[in-house]
């Protein structure tokens, strides 16, 4: 269960209009700081999924960390590989990733395509991320991810702290029975959360500025 937990989340870095509220968003996980949200949609096999936390990090960092793949393994659960498959400019990029799956169930790859603003007025980071799974030919090895639509908004505020919120809505496809994945889903997202908030502090990114992403002082 917890790999397959592992293999839910790992695909919530590759970053699609979701609600700006909790309305109509179900509290599934509430401790450490992190929140986990979840809600059905119709038409869809699996839940959709919303998390909150804040770090003490800068812009600069966070995104540095999302785009800086071959790290993705000492934050998020389960990943295999990662790597760019073609950066068309700072803020904008097609990322490739595998997710290692617990036997027999076969392994996930997927293909994305992000692309990063900021606004004017917040500073508020913005990643979408939507799936490309015909962008290179499948692996027979794998099951190609189909869908995905995902975001991460990293909003500036007072003393350092950044909020993060992400949410995501994925089919994982093949040969996992989606009453399976909605058992797991909010754990893996909770774990994940925890480690970005350890990884974002440690030296390589902690203070890290980028040229492209403009820092609120307040």
């Amino acid at each position: 269960m917890k790999l397959l937990t592992n293999l839910v989340f790992t695909f919530l870095i590759v970053s699609s209009g979701f609600a700006q509220t909790t309305d109509d968003w179900k509290l599934a996980r509430n401790q450490e700081g992190v929140k986990i949200y979840l809600r059905s949609v119709k038409g869809l096999g699996t839940k959709e999924v919303l998390g909150f936390t804040q770090v003490h990090a800068t812009l600069g960092a966070l995104v540095s960390m999302v785009k800086d793949p071959e790290n993705h393994h000492s934050w998020i659960y389960a990943n295999k590989e990662a790597k760019f498959l073609k950066i068309i400019s700072e803020i904008d990029w097609i990322y490739y990733n595998i997710s290692e799956a617990p036997w027999p169930v076969r392994d996930r790859d997927l293909i994305t395509h992000a692309k990063l603003e900021q606004d004017t007025d917040s500073y508020a980071v913005r990643i979408d991320s939507e799936g490309l799974p015909e962008y290179i030919p499948a692996n027979k090895k794998l099951v190609r991810i189909a869908r995905l639509k995902s975001t991460w908004v990293f909003t500036p505020k007072i003393n350092g702290i950044i909020d993060i919120r992400f949410e995501l809505s994925i089919d994982l496809g093949g040969d996992i029975p989606a009453w399976l994945v909605n058992f797991a889903i909010d754990k893996g997202p909770f774990n994940t959360l925890l480690n970005m908030a350890k990884v974002v502090s440690s030296d390589k990114y902690r203070n890290k500025v980028l040229p492209y992403i403009k820092e609120k002082t307040f």
